[in-house]
């Protein structure tokens, strides 16, 4: 935990993907700005195989890379904190390859949990979005309310120790809690005046959710827990294009700071934020 008597330094960053090359230059630069923590939000490990497969091939990344690389910098760097959770191109399956990276102190998860940042602030987090398109349903939930449940019929999976599963999406949707309950258990866990949250949904509405045709994809209840909450600063990944549509970083609801830092091309995508005076600045790592 880092004393309030001297600024902090954030390097944010999301939608990796199993990029390893972004790994290592996130960690690279995670030195070379001298920054006191890195938040990861969310969609850490690699997509575009077979379903199939993917399962086992995100654990192997996991395991053959991601610890590996964690721990040789921790050695180094023992002062900086790592945080990090899951996406929704992630498998909860594999949830217990990193708990077993936070035994060792190599990380700190964030979803559904609170960790102290400072003296006298937290960081908070959450990875579920709405409901998207894709067929996995790990990390989806309903936005605001149980009568919002897609009216369209599609093919929808969860991971399981057996392998994919396929699921009925309106019973997966109805058994779970929706966001804004989720959001409003994850409140009540510290101050939220106080408190720097990580949700992988960008709020709705905002220069921060804009897609490739222009539509806003953000979700809504991020956005009502930011209005009535009023945290200091979010930070957000998930929608990836949006900085290439409207080359925004930052956009502010109120008197809260929100930030989306996932990834736009082949070039690592990261912020630095430093505070106490919530300075943004994009941190660039060419190859």
């Amino acid at each position: 935990m880092i004393r309030m008597a001297r600024d902090l330094r954030i390097l944010h960053t999301a939608d990796l993907h199993g990029n390893l090359r972004h790994y290592q230059k996130l960690l690279s630069l995670a030195e070379t700005e001298e920054v006191n923590c890195i938040v990861i939000g969310g969609d850490l490990l690699p997509k575009g195989h077979s379903l199939n497969v993917l399962i086992e091939v995100q654990k192997k990344f996991i395991v053959e890379h991601l610890r590996p690389l964690f721990k040789k910098f921790r050695e180094v760097n023992r002062e900086k904190s790592i945080y990090l959770m899951m996406g929704n191109d992630d498998f909860a399956v594999n949830m217990d390859q990193l708990e077993k990276m936070e035994a060792e102190g190599l990380i700190k998860l964030l979803h559904l949990r609170t960790h102290p940042l400072t003296d006298s602030l937290s960081i908070a987090g959450y990875g579920c979005v709405p409901p998207t398109p894709f067929l996995i349903k790990d990390w989806e939930r309903l936005d605001c309310g149980r009568a919002a449940v897609p009216a369209r019929s599609y093919q929808a999976c969860s991971s399981t120790p057996d392998g994919i599963a396929p699921i009925d999406a309106r019973d997966w949707f109805l058994s779970h809690n929706t966001i804004s309950e989720d959001l409003d258990m994850l409140a009540r866990l510290s101050d939220p005046a106080s408190t720097v949250y990580v949700t992988h949904s960008p709020p709705f509405c905002t220069a921060l959710d804009v897609l490739i045709n222009g539509r806003h994809a953000g979700s809504r209840s991020v956005r009502r827990f930011i209005e009535e909450y009023a945290p200091p600063l979010t930070l957000h990944g998930h929608i990836h294009e949006s900085y290439h549509m409207t080359k925004e970083l930052a956009n502010r609801i109120g008197g809260t700071l929100c930030i989306n830092a996932g990834q736009t091309e082949a070039i690592l995508h990261a912020v630095i934020i430093d505070l106490p005076g919530y300075l943004v600045r994009l941190a660039r790592s060419f190859p």
